[in-house]
């Protein structure tokens, strides 16, 4: 123990000299600091004094002369005249005025002379209570003596400067040299003779003080407030302090600056020298004595902490005594209970060891005596982690574990969710990239024949809907597992990326037809329906391949590679036709397209490129056009061919839709109130995009207000198919819109999933049956049934119905017969420009030269009933 005892000792010695040192080298910076900015606050003291000795006898001899005036021109003499009468019984201050004038305008007239203040001379220059200047700078005439000039009404008094200031100054014994300057700079009075410098500035550049510090004291005399600065002046160290004079005796603001020699002032304050020493001394005795008890109290315990140590590890459940190279002697019977087959090690080296260190092997750690973990496995799925400490025992080591599962085990679980889907566990998106960029970084392996496949479970989201979200897990883990069975044989691992979204990686495979074998043989698989909760789904899948072709890409990375396989899916989720598609260069240029459209769209919105075309809604039983569908169009004749929905669902998913929103509102608005007098609603689609977003209610209330319309003169139209993800978000926002005067329609009606839930919740005043129900109302008896059910539940329920996609008589028939009167398609009209369509209203409802007679399609029998 005495070895301990004496390092101890060693090591407090060492340490109270080290802080002995750091204290004194402290104590040369600390002091220094704290005295000369000490000195800057009694300084700054002594200047606030000194200023309010000068404004104390300025404002009395001011004063003093302005009564004097007074008293004269209280006895009708002229101020002028007997001022200089008695200038000798005038004193300032114990010396004589200099003289006595008047000011008119810029002309100052003393004793009969006239004297022009130069152009650069403005009102605050002389027209002030106090001011200080020499006739040579105002008037280009006579000496450069400053003179301090009084100002009473028009009455000048003036007399010399230099003995004024110098009587005043004679208190403060302690400034070397002291001046008196405007606020920009300019010298009026100096002690000292040294060079004919007129600004205050000038004298430090010729010190060599950068711009920043002479920026930094401009500021701070713009302030007008006292402040001390510490540079070089007339080649000295030096503390400057600039005293600002009373702002009442001029706008121009008057600095009273003293310079003090740093040395002398540094001087004055070693009575600080003096306590700070002995203070610092009172601190190392009462260190010193701290660390001597310190030392007695550490002594005292040591014992106790190493035989506490000792016993803390010797009293570990887990106990392995191994030689010098690693091999195993024995257990204790904790470890051999833990174990049960325990024979299985002969030597450390066969322990699953955690990766910890960078050594070469288990033998470095334990030579080392560093702590490390071993993995055990026990039983099924059971990982135990125990945590050894090596420490030397005669003639090997003794290694003390204790049981950390709970420790690590959480962080494996967290690696886990790092790297593998939660659902599945399949790699995740993470372990595909970093398997790509290894891959890539293999250039060997790019050369072979790789493939990346990107796979889609379509329409997945409303599946998981209809079964709920730990159904719709279930739904995940089968459909992994029959992808993964599928994989048996094959060079590839499977990822799932998120949710619905997986991905294959073929490596080093003999030829492309592997996978095409590989894809035909899942689509067989997926053509069977998968039982959940005795639910038969259909399945169906879009599969994006992208060949990993080094020689046929110039450049190839991970991100690269992703993203082909994405664009491969993307474009077989678009097709009606094909279940897959191997990406090719053609699919790039449609890529490139999109992106091409996409910054159109931007400018189009920019540039205000949109118009509204409407189409009519006539309803059989007036027999009249009732309203209006206003559908939004791009005019750019690049993209005349594409239909509108493709660049409404690209500027829905870049939320460009919000603005388009927007223009699309104001025009319909516009047009409602045009169409007023012909007593027509006008519906507008609104885009889930802008329904979600914050303050879209009140944007609708204040572009209706901003137009002036009537109420209901306005129709919002919302797709049953987005109210299956955001029923509860929307229904809010829906309430308000209605109570306020606007008809909501449900569109695309029947095409969902909760329509009737929809019926009695939703604040809707029509619903309107999608067109997929009227295609085939001719011929198929299933969609008439649907259309007169979706009629009659209506109106039932007291709400509108809209047929959409009427294109002839015999489906208008049909649908008035099954109680759908309103109906919207081009049998009226395709839609058209605002013009065509006032031309539509005042043919069938003013004028009537157009008429849809549904009435004479009815056979008696049936109008009779």
């Amino acid at each position: 123990m005495k070895r301990y005892t004496w390092k101890l000792a060693i090591a407090f010695i060492f340490s109270y000299i080290l802080l002995m040192l750091v204290v004194v080298f402290a104590y040369i910076n600390i002091s220094k600091n704290f005295i000369e900015r000490q000195a800057s606050n009694n300084l700054l003291d002594s200047g606030e004094v000194l200023s309010d000795r000068f404004n104390a006898q300025l404002d009395f001899d001011y004063n003093k002369l302005k009564d004097t005036i007074l008293t004269y021109e209280s006895q009708s003499l002229d101020p002028v005249t007997t001022l200089k009468a008695n200038i000798d019984q005038l004193l300032v201050y114990g010396y004589t005025y200099t003289g006595f004038g008047t000011l008119d305008g810029r002309v100052l007239t003393i004793d009969g002379i006239d004297y022009t203040y130069i152009t650069e001379y403005v009102l605050i220059d002389y027209a002030e209570k106090v001011t200080i200047y020499s006739f040579q700078s105002a008037f280009n005439v006579g000496d450069n003596t400053n003179y301090i000039f009084f100002k009473v009404n028009n009455i000048i008094a003036y007399f010399e400067a230099a003995p004024y200031i110098e009587s005043l100054m004679q208190s403060n014994t302690t400034a070397s040299n002291f001046l008196v300057m405007f606020s920009d700079n300019s010298i009026v009075y100096k002690s000292f003779t040294n060079g004919t410098i007129n600004f205050f500035y000038d004298y430090l550049r010729n010190e060599f003080v950068s711009e920043t510090s002479i920026n930094s004291i401009k500021d701070k005399l713009m302030s007008g407030l006292p402040h001390v600065v510490q540079l070089k002046f007339l080649g000295e160290p030096s503390f400057i302090t600039f005293n600002p004079l009373d702002t009442s005796f001029s706008l121009k603001q008057i600095y009273l600056v003293v310079v003090y020699n740093q040395s002398d002032v540094i001087i004055s304050m070693s009575y600080l020298t003096n306590i700070l020493w002995a203070l610092f001394f009172v601190i190392f005795l009462l260190f010193a004595l701290a660390l001597v008890i310190i030392y007695k109290i550490l002594v005292t315990k040591i014992n106790d902490i190493e035989n506490a140590r000792i016993t803390h590890y010797y009293a570990k459940p887990y106990i392995i005594w191994i030689t010098g190279k690693g091999k195993i002697k024995s257990y204790n019977q904790s470890f051999k209970k833990l174990l049960g087959d325990y024979d299985i090690y002969d030597k450390i080296q066969d322990f699953k060891i955690k990766t910890e260190f960078d050594m070469e092997n288990i033998e470095d750690v334990i030579h080392r005596q560093r702590a490390f973990t071993a993995i055990f496995e026990l039983g099924l799925m059971k990982l135990v982690y125990i945590r050894f400490i090596p420490m030397r025992s005669g003639g090997g080591y003794l290694l003390v574990g204790d049981d950390i599962s709970n420790i690590e085990g959480a962080f494996d679980e967290y690696k886990s969710l790092a790297l593998y889907n939660k659902v599945t566990h399949l790699p995740n998106y993470n372990s595909l990239r970093a398997d790509l960029i290894a891959f890539f970084n293999d250039l060997d392996a790019v050369k072979k024949m790789n493939s990346l496949l990107a796979i889609d479970i379509v329409s997945f989201s409303k599946i998981n809907i209809l079964l709920g979200e730990k159904s719709g897990d279930r739904f995940l883990v089968i459909i992994s597992e029959l992808i993964d069975e599928s994989l048996e044989g094959y060079p590839a691992t499977l990822y799932n990326i998120e949710a619905d979204s997986f991905f294959i990686f073929f490596k080093d495979i003999e030829n492309y037809n592997w996978v095409t074998r590989w894809i035909t043989k899942i689509l067989s698989i997926f053509e069977k329906p998968i039982t959940i909760d005795k639910n038969f789904i259909n399945i169906d899948v879009k599969i994006g391949v992208f060949h990993i072709e080094s020689d046929r890409y110039e450049i190839l990375n991970a991100d690269v590679a992703y993203d082909n396989a994405n664009l491969a899916l993307n474009h077989a989720k678009e097709s009606n036709t094909h279940k897959h598609f191997i990406y090719d260069v053609s699919l790039s240029m449609v890529a490139s397209r999109e992106q091409l459209m996409e910054a159109d769209l931007a400018i189009a919105i920019k540039n205000q490129e949109f118009y509204m075309a409407l189409q009519p809604q006539y309803d059989n039983s007036k027999e009249m056009i009732t309203g209006f569908e206003a559908l939004i169009r791009w005019k750019n004749p690049k993209y005349s061919s594409e239909s509108p929905l493709k660049f409404i669902q690209m500027a829905e998913r870049n939320n460009m839709i919000i603005d388009i929103g927007r223009i699309a509102l104001h025009e319909t608005c516009q047009i409602a109130k045009e169409m007023e007098k012909y007593n027509v609603h006008l519906s507008l689609n609104i885009s889930p995009v802008q329904i979600l977003q914050a303050g879209f209610v009140n944007e609708i209330i204040t572009v209706f207000e901003q137009y002036d319309l009537k109420k209901h003169s306005i129709s919002l139209e919302i797709t049953e198919t987005f109210l299956i993800g955001s029923f509860e978000l929307v229904i809010n926002k829906l309430k308000l819109l209605q109570k306020y005067g606007f008809d909501i329609h449900l569109d695309d009606f029947g095409t969902g999933y909760s329509s009737l839930q929809y019926l009695r919740d939703l604040p809707i005043n029509t619903i309107k049956i999608d067109r997929a129900f009227i295609i085939n109302l001719e011929t198929d008896a299933h969609s008439r049934a649907i259309v007169s059910m979706i009629s009659s539940l209506a109106k039932n329920v007291g709400l509108e119905v809209i047929a959409e996609g009427i294109e002839n008589e015999k489906q208008n028939l049909i649908v008035y017969k099954s109680g759908c009167n309103v109906i919207q398609g081009y049998m009226i009209s395709q839609p058209v420009v605002k013009s065509e369509a006032i031309k539509l209203l005042i043919d069938y409802n003013i004028d009537k030269t157009k008429r849809v007679d549904v009435q004479r399609l009815i056979k008696p029998k049936e109008i009779k009933r």
